[in-house]
C-alpha cells in the first residue's frame, strides 16, 4: 500500500541534529484477531515485545505481537480509559481518562492507578475529551478529540499545560504519537481513516490512507520492527502494517 499525501511540507527542523522528518512506502496491512472489541488506544510495553491496550470500561489488557490477549492488568475500575502510553526515560505508564479530562499513571505494583493532574477543556464536550495521549521528552501530549480538536501540552516538572496546538485538517483526533526519531507528532482521525504526521507548529507532513482498519482508534509505531501498530475499536483487531 503506497502513502496518499496531502500538503507535503518541509524545513529546517528546529534542532539540526533531528533527522528529516520523510514520508514512509507501506507495505501490505495485516491483521490479528484479539476476541476484544471496544479496544481504544494501543503502545508498546516497556519491554518493547507487548503491548497495553486500554479499554473504555475500566481495563489495561496486555497484548502479544500476535495480537493474543494475555491478560489484564490486576486492577479494575470504571474508568473510561481512551489513550495509553509509555515513558520510555523512567517507565511510567500513563492514561488519559475521557470524561474527566484526566491523566493517571498505573502504579508501580500495577494494582491500581493515581491521578496525575485534572486537565480541564473549556467549553469541551461530553464523550468528546481526551482520547489520546503520548509521552514525549519532559511532556504528556493530550489529544482532545472534538469540539475543540486540540492537542494539549502537559508539562510533568512544571504540572500544567505550557503550550496548546489547534488541528484542522481531522474530523477526529483518535490518538496521537510522539516520534522520537524525528520529533515529530503522528494523529489518527477514526473518522477520516487516516494518519498524520505533523511537526511540532502543525505543519503536515504527509497523510496515510488505513482505510484498512474499520475504525482506527489506538497507535504507535514499532521502530525496531519498523511497524505501524493499530487498533481497531469497532473489530477489536489489532492490525499492523511496516514501513520503510
Amino acid at each position: 500500500m503506497n502513502s496518499c499525501v496531502k500538503d507535503a511540507a518541509y524545513g529546517v527542523p528546529e534542532n539540526p541534529s533531528t533527522p528529516q522528518p520523510e514520508l514512509y512506502k507501506l507495505g501490505t496491512p495485516k491483521a490479528y484477531e484479539t476476541g476484544v472489541t471496544g479496544l481504544s488506544a494501543i503502545c508498546l510495553n516497556e519491554n518493547e515485545d507487548g503491548f497495553y491496550a486500554a479499554y473504555d470500561k475500566g481495563l489495561l489488557y496486555e497484548i502479544g505481537l500476535d495480537g493474543k490477549v494475555k491478560g489484564t492488568v490486576p486492577f479494575e475500575t470504571s474508568h473510561d480509559w481512551e489513550g495509553v502510553t509509555v515513558d520510555r526515560s523512567y517507565g511510567t505508564v500513563y492514561l488519559c481518562e475521557e470524561r474527566e479530562w484526566a491523566v493517571y499513571k498505573l502504579n508501580k505494583d500495577k494494582k491500581g492507578v493515581t491521578l496525575v493532574a485534572q486537565v480541564p477543556v473549556e467549553g469541551g464536550t461530553n464523550n468528546r475529551g481526551y482520547e489520546g495521549i503520548a509521552s514525549g521528552p519532559g511532556v504528556l501530549y493530550l489529544a482532545n478529540q472534538d469540539a475543540p480538536k486540540r492537542i494539549y501540552v502537559y508539562s510533568l516538572s512544571q504540572g500544567k499545560v505550557t503550550s496548546t496546538l489547534d488541528i484542522s485538517f481531522a474530523k477526529y483526533l483518535s490518538d496521537v504519537f510522539y516520534d522520537p526519531t524525528s520529533a515529530t507528532l503522528w494523529i489518527t482521525d477514526s473518522k477520516s481513516q487516516a494518519l498524520t504526521n505533523i511537526k511540532m507548529d502543525g505543519t503536515v507532513i504527509g497523510t496515510y490512507d488505513i482505510s484498512f482498519v474499520t475504525k482506527p482508534e489506538g497507535f504507535c509505531i514499532d521502530a525496531k520492527r519498523k511497524m505501524f501498530w493499530f487498533t481497531c475499536d469497532q473489530t477489536g483487531r489489532l492490525h499492523s502494517i511496516s514501513y520503510e
